[in-house]
């Protein structure tokens, strides 16, 4: 008797349309290989330290509100797909490492597509690339395919 093991795709996301695009890649992913997706929304705590006792108020300042983010996304996604989504506090590198072992794959989007610009990658990716125990996706929401029936303009003279 077998027993069939859950495959899992872990994706970053925190709010930018980059980690939206890694999202959706991911969900089209997992349907094919008829995976479940964990989508992490990690806060971290901002680079001054508190003291023990205090606590914020209003979250961190730069914090995306993670209801409304998985509301915005998660209506577009791939349906049939499991997407189990967490919001995790701690350093982002470290707490999607601890959660893509056993894991597929890591999807990660990009850091601030900009069209024609060299693309560098920030300090998370470079983290996962170095030290994930699987393997790692690096999407750019510029490079996402357009919808079914959505055709770009091809220059005149172009291959098609």
């Amino acid at each position: 008797m077998s027993v069939s093991a859950v495959r899992r795709i872990v994706v970053g996301v925190d709010g930018s349309a980059e980690s939206a695009a890694a999202l959706r890649w991911a969900c089209r992913e997992a349907a094919l290989r008829r995976a479940e997706v964990h989508a992490i929304y990690v806060r971290e705590a901002p680079y001054y330290s508190m003291a023990s006792y205090a606590v914020p108020a209003h979250g961190y300042p730069g914090d995306v509100d993670a209801d409304m983010m998985w509301k915005s996304v998660l209506p577009e996604l791939e349906p049939g797909v499991l997407v189990r989504t967490e919001v995790a506090d701690g350093l982002a590198a470290r707490v999607l490492l601890e959660s893509c072992a056993g894991a597929d794959m890591l999807v990660l989007g990009t850091a601030g597509d900009m069209p024609g610009a060299g693309w560098s990658p920030g300090p998370v990716i470079r983290a996962c690339l170095r030290r994930a125990p699987c393997p790692v996706v690096v999407i750019s929401a510029v490079q996402e395919p357009l919808p079914v029936g959505a055709g770009a303009p091809v220059p005149a003279g172009a291959w098609r």
